[in-house]
């Protein structure tokens, strides 16, 4: 029970880290290199900028996705970098 609760788990931090890290990279394309403003977006640009700026903060939204993957590694001795590669 508790190897399923834990598979489930690395899972669902590896999918979270994964998209968070797409997220993250399209943002900083359309940002840098379109050179669009995210609020120019509408409301789904808001809520991208308010999760990644105010809730997160600069620093821990660009590193969060190496950090979980760093205790993966740690934890189940996989990355788990691609989270559909179990």
């Amino acid at each position: 029970m508790v190897s399923g609760i834990k598979q489930n788990l690395t899972r669902l931090l590896s999918w979270y880290a994964f998209l968070h890290a797409v997220t993250l990279s399209a943002i900083l394309f359309v940002h840098f290199v379109l050179n669009i403003d995210m609020t120019l977006l509408g409301k789904p640009g808001k809520l991208l900028e308010a999760y990644f700026l105010d809730l997160l903060g600069r620093n821990i939204a660009i590193s969060l996705s190496p950090i979980l993957w760093l205790i993966l590694r740690l934890l189940t001795g996989s990355a788990r970098i691609l989270p559909w590669r179990f």
